[in-house]
């Protein structure tokens, strides 16, 4: 795994350690989570749905807002004990069989990957056909840090943990194997966006 990716994450890590369980490594309290759960309940209800890049939490507020989902999770940090199948591991080598999934989520966690694109070709792969896949991101094309961070001459070390910023329009291009089915706004730079294999 990328040598630069693993110091910003762990860098990234140290701080949830010592800051607890709210902020970072963790979506819960954010509008987003429970939307994201509620839109999740809505289109795979009794479903099982990989949550790629998990985050640190026993039981994300999402999970909660899903309660008839089945959720396995992935990510290379054990943090605490999940309520909920988890694996350590990364999102471009999904542990999981061809088409096994009603559903994949990144849930803020596709800016933190090495690599969008193989990612994004393991959720394919994992979904089954008719499937859904559920990208919560923040949109970062009119904002003053995303202008920093694309002048930076290494955008990874300028904005810390994050390998990877989108735009509407790139997150579009980059799922582009997928059918688009509906983009939910959150607030004016963060979205859910929806798609169906």
């Amino acid at each position: 795994m990328n040598e630069l990716w693993k110091k910003l994450q762990k860098k990234e890590w140290d701080l949830y350690l010592e800051q607890g369980p709210v902020g970072t490594f963790s979506v819960d309290g954010l509008k987003g989570a429970e939307m994201t759960g509620q839109i999740i309940n809505n289109f795979i209800p009794h479903g099982y749905c990989l949550d790629v890049g998990c985050g640190a939490l026993a039981y994300p507020s999402y999970m909660k807002a899903a309660p008839n989902v089945f959720f396995y999770g992935i990510d290379p940090y054990e943090g605490e004990e999940r309520d909920f199948h988890f694996e350590i591991g990364y999102a471009e080598n999904l542990l999981f069989s061809d088409g096994e999934m009603d559903g994949v989520l990144f849930a803020t966690s596709l800016d933190h990957v090495v690599d969008p694109v193989v990612a994004l070709e393991e959720a394919y792969r994992v979904l089954r056909c008719g499937g859904y896949l559920f990208i919560w991101a923040s949109l970062r094309s009119n904002n003053k840090k995303y202008q920093r961070w694309l002048a930076a001459e290494k955008p990874a070390q300028y904005d810390t943990y994050h390998m990877w910023a989108f735009t509407e329009k790139s997150l579009l291009e980059l799922a582009k194997s997928f059918i688009f089915v509906e983009k939910v706004p959150v607030r004016k730079t963060e979205a859910i966006f929806i798609f169906k294999k």
